[in-house]
């Protein structure tokens, strides 16, 4: 049976930093706290896709509970170096898949936000010019 969490007991996170074993199977993080200074971790890249999955979903049940929202408007966002990328339908429901280096993620969507991205698709390539690759 898991035991309760005491959040107290946590220390805030101040700075986090990065990188890559020479052999690119290991991610290794320095994760700093004012009072408790630096802590090394490293993980296996494969389990990369978990840690970045667990973290969307608390950072969604954060917004549920008011805590937090991003706006697009007020958040500068670091762009991901995307990978692939696919749109479909699974037990009628929409579902977008991203592929970022060594990590896929797939977000459920409504109908509406397919009939968007849908109508942005159709409309970028109908407007593209002869700077865009050609496939």
């Amino acid at each position: 049976m898991p035991r309760p969490i005491d959040i107290d007991s946590f220390q805030p996170v101040s700075y986090v930093t990065g990188d890559v074993s020479a052999d690119g199977g290991t991610i290794l993080l320095r994760v700093e706290t004012e009072s408790h200074g630096a802590l090394d971790l490293s993980f296996q890249t494969v389990d990369l896709q978990h840690l970045v999955t667990l973290l969307l979903i608390l950072g969604g049940k954060a917004a549920v509970r008011g805590r937090f929202a991003a706006f697009s408007e007020t958040f500068q966002a670091q762009p991901l170096p995307l990978h692939g990328v696919s749109l479909g339908i699974d037990d009628a429901e929409g579902v977008l898949t991203l592929e970022v280096g060594a990590t896929v993620l797939s977000f459920s969507l409504s109908p509406a936000s397919m009939v968007e991205i849908g109508r942005a698709i159709r409309k970028l390539t109908q407007n593209r010019d002869s700077s865009w690759p050609q496939a």
